[in-house]
């Protein structure tokens, strides 16, 4: 390469230190923050000069160190297990016969609107577990909107292969492979492609992007210190208001269930939460310089399961910062959407039942698409779903 004179060491630790000082250079006589688009146009800049001498390989370097499957990776079937809820109060038990999920006969998918499904695993002792957290993360390029749409991991659905079960057994049987055509069979999205992380990354990440803030009740403070969802009983010191969490602590505070949120109970409050969380690192990186964005990378990219190639990474991204500087706000929905919903308990499980179906389907396209569905002729039996009981 005809640049490489220059790196002594010859290897991606001298480029990206060569990138670092660029930036460094470039916003160290800017007398205001360099906004978000700036800082991905200097990087991009940066990155073309980079690649007659090695930019290129640092790119595949640390997108590489991430967890890449492919779409044609076989995926190991695990053997179906099914909730036993010790305490189920007064719900009536309904018989799995009795219930009918049908199927969307089509999936909606635009070219101007981005989904990347991003899920957190609660692995237990290696093997597969089950997914805590289900997010469809969206970039709508048509109307400029960013928002995430949270799936409660308790709705009962139709797994394609498998059983009808919680949507959050769809991983543990059969892997993203399968959660992902589960999303598609009972809500019709396709998906562009998927992010996952585990519990334990998921701490290291909130901590490698220096903690979050999140604002807390009394009753979530007393249930926070005083119970083992922050695992670290060092971190039991949380307060009434706002409180910037580590990442054990952060992982604690989504994961609660049992008290109350904004008037949300139970899977209602955790997936609120789950968003909540989602929406302080979003506001945690939007403040980050692009020195500090840079230093993450290495930090962050291992710890994450993806199937999105490179080409779609630099895509997605470019995307999401060209909505965002139009738009910043980020936009949140929950799915069973209110007022249709059922909870019940099926078998010796408790469940949610998204019922009606086709108005759930109905809510969540015109969320995640918006104008973009004015463009398509409409027919109703594309997204209709219903649960006959």
């Amino acid at each position: 390469m005809p640049f490489l004179k220059y790196f002594p060491n010859k290897n991606v630790n001298s480029y990206i230190q060569f990138l670092k000082k660029g930036i460094r250079l470039m916003e160290k006589d800017t007398k205001r923050r360099i906004p978000l688009w700036g800082k991905i146009c200097i990087g991009i800049i940066l990155i073309i000069l980079l690649i007659g001498c090695g930019g290129y390989a640092a790119f595949n370097y640390y997108y590489n160190q991430m967890n890449i499957e492919s779409d044609e990776m076989v995926v190991d079937r695990q053997e179906e297990v099914f909730d036993v809820d010790e305490n189920p109060g007064n719900l009536k038990e309904m018989d799995p016969e009795s219930i009918q999920l049908d199927s969307a006969s089509k999936a909606e998918k635009d070219s101007s609107v981005i989904n990347i499904l991003v899920c957190g695993e609660e692995a237990i002792n290696d093997n597969r577990g089950r997914t805590d957290s289900i997010m469809i993360v969206t970039i709508n390029q048509k109307d400029d909107r960013l928002s995430i749409t949270s799936i409660m991991r308790d709705t009962y659905v139709k797994i394609p292969g498998f059983s009808d079960n919680k949507i959050n057994a769809a991983y543990h049987n059969g892997g993203m492979k399968t959660l992902v055509a589960t999303v598609k069979e009972n809500f019709g999205i396709e998906v562009d492609g998927y992010v996952l992380v585990n519990f334990d990354s998921f701490q290291k990440i909130i901590d490698a992007i220096g903690g979050i803030d999140i604002t807390l009740s009394e009753e979530e403070v007393r249930y926070l210190n005083s119970t083992n969802y922050i695992s670290n009983r060092a971190n039991h010191n949380l307060t009434v208001g706002k409180n910037h969490m580590n990442g054990n602590q952060a992982l604690g505070y989504a994961r609660v269930r049992y008290v109350n949120k904004d008037g949300n109970v139970g899977d209602f409050a955790r997936t609120l939460r789950h968003r909540t969380v989602m929406a302080a690192i979003y506001d945690k990186m939007m403040k980050k310089s692009t020195l500090e964005l840079v230093a993450m990378i290495p930090k962050i990219l291992p710890m994450l399961t993806t199937n999105i190639k490179k080409p779609d990474i630099v895509s997605y991204l470019t995307a999401g910062v060209q909505v965002r500087d139009k738009n910043p706000k980020l936009r949140t929905l929950n799915v069973p959407v209110e007022g249709c919903y059922k909870i019940t308990r099926v078998g010796r499980m408790s469940v949610v039942l998204a019922s009606p179906l086709d108005e759930n389907v109905k809510q969540m396209h015109k969320f995640i698409y918006g104008s973009a569905l004015k463009d398509k002729k409409q027919d109703s039996s594309s997204a209709h779903i219903t649960v006959g009981q």
